[in-house]
């Protein structure tokens, strides 16, 4: 891995045990949080779902390393973002942990504009279809359309599947960071793809979640 370390994150850590089990190979996760209405971080991929782990448990625990953390928030929009920023705020201060530590991530990029202006590092989560699914100007468009949010400075960085690479990396040039996940690819067979080498050498594209799902994936 050498150089590319700090690059490769752990995609879906969303639990403890897959946490204590991988971070010696993977310092740095990616998670996936609900906020719940009574001020918890639930963390869990679904919002039907809940294993009642609250986020609390991964601060406390990455607070006695160096490790990062890629917050997958499910459900960030406008009526509770303010709560949602208060209560974060809270959490960093509890446990220790620099805004610096996380990405926070959202499909809605206009409520990330407050979390930007107070020191998170954010990203927006592209969710547009498989680029082979669409047509050359329909491609255009979504680029069009990414280009236009960077420039908003509502956020840091751009997230997407590693399917979006070429066309991102190739057509918006306005000044963000990239963000990607090959959550089917291991870390072995990242390194060894031509594709997955470019990737990791790109410096513009600051992370690539990568699978490794272990004894306890959920």
């Amino acid at each position: 891995m050498g150089k590319h370390e700090d690059k490769l994150w752990l995609h879906r850590c969303n639990s403890m045990e897959k946490l204590r089990e991988k971070i010696e190979d993977y310092p740095n996760v990616e998670i996936d949080v609900v906020y719940r209405d009574n001020g918890i971080f639930d963390v869990t991929h679904d919002a039907d779902t809940t294993f009642k782990l609250p986020l609390d448990s991964f601060f406390n625990y990455m607070s006695k390393s160096d490790g990062h953390m890629w917050l997958d928030v499910k459900n960030l929009n406008g009526g509770n973002a303010d709560e949602m920023l208060d209560d974060l705020d809270s959490l960093t201060s509890e446990y220790g942990i620099e805004k610096g530590q996380l990405i926070v991530e959202s499909r809605d990029w206009r409520s990330l504009d407050a979390f930007t202006d107070e020191g998170y590092y954010t990203s927006m989560y592209v969710d547009f279809p498989k680029p082979s699914k669409l047509d050359e100007e329909e491609i255009d468009s979504c680029m069009d359309y990414l280009n236009m949010v960077a420039r908003t400075g509502n956020v840091r960085a751009l997230s997407f599947p590693g399917w979006w690479y070429d066309d991102v990396s190739e057509n918006v040039d306005a000044d963000i960071d990239l963000l990607t996940w090959k959550h089917r690819t291991t870390q072995l067979e990242l390194v060894c793809l031509p594709e997955g080498r470019e990737m990791l050498d790109d410096e513009r594209l600051k992370v690539v979640l990568v699978k490794s799902k272990g004894d306890f994936h959920r």
